[in-house]
């Protein structure tokens, strides 16, 4: 039997993991799911339909599940799916997808979403992602795994972040990032590459230093964004880092932050 504090209201058709907890005040509508281990702090508001995976952890004062911020929104079946171990900080709030983006909010494993943050409707954040206090992810935003995006940064709808970049505090991010790039400023622009934390989670340095060859001839070789994933093709050594970088831009519709 699920712990439910007596204070929380919690609807009978909502379907809670017989381990999950859940804090003082908070409410649960009748189209959640919580899988196993997961813990809701005090004063949560969960709504909508939500899947919240095992292990989670939701703190106090957060907002899961609530209708796009669009006018003459028509969401009410659209969806919010936080999948296992991520952990929300106070009084973030991540909304439901939009019936004319994906239908989807995804959250992937281990996310950590920290203080204050806002993700947006139909935004998709891969596994390992780490979103700092204050940041705002605005619609249809997509962010890769590993990557980081800094506190009280700005990011554009549709725009798409990478793995393993980084993205600096206060950052206004109207364009791609590649991956394992570091991105900042406002309007951000890269300003070379994410070197610890490629090193932290184990790239080695071959290529590293493929990706530093890659870097310069992207942004500092005055050429276009074409010929210089020609001349990456051309010059660089291919490796899995390498070709990702190249397919990340290749589909690029906004242009990279160069």
């Amino acid at each position: 039997m699920a712990q439910i504090h007596p204070s929380a209201v919690v609807a009978p058709e909502a379907k809670l993991a017989s381990d999950c907890c859940v804090g003082a005040f908070s409410t649960v509508g009748p189209d959640v799911i919580m899988g196993s281990g997961t813990v809701i702090g005090s004063h949560v508001l969960i709504e909508g339909i939500t899947e919240i995976g095992e292990r989670c952890q939701i703190f106090s004062h957060v907002v899961l599940g609530a209708a796009p911020q669009i006018f003459q929104d028509r969401s009410e079946k659209t969806r919010l799916v936080i999948r296992d171990e991520t952990i929300i900080r106070e009084f973030a709030s991540v909304h439901r997808g939009s019936v004319k983006g994906r239908g989807v909010t995804v959250l992937g494993c281990r996310n950590y979403i920290m203080a204050y943050a806002h993700i947006a409707h139909d935004c998709l954040l891969h596994d390992d992602v780490v979103v700092a206090s204050q940041a705002g992810l605005a619609g249809h935003v997509e962010v890769e795994s590993r990557a980081v995006i800094g506190g009280q940064a700005g990011i554009h709808q549709f725009v798409r972040i990478g793995q393993y970049a980084m993205v600096g505090a206060c950052a206004a991010v109207s364009q791609d990032i590649p991956p394992f790039m570091m991105a900042h400023g406002n309007r951000a622009k890269c300003y070379g590459l994410n070197t610890v934390g490629l090193r932290r989670h184990g790239i080695s340095e071959e290529a590293i230093l493929r990706l530093k060859q890659a870097y310069r001839l992207l942004f500092l070789s005055h050429l276009n964004t074409s010929q210089a994933l020609e001349r990456i093709a051309s010059e660089v050594a291919s490796c899995p880092e390498i070709d990702s970088l190249m397919h990340f831009i290749k589909l690029s519709a906004r242009g990279i932050a160069r």
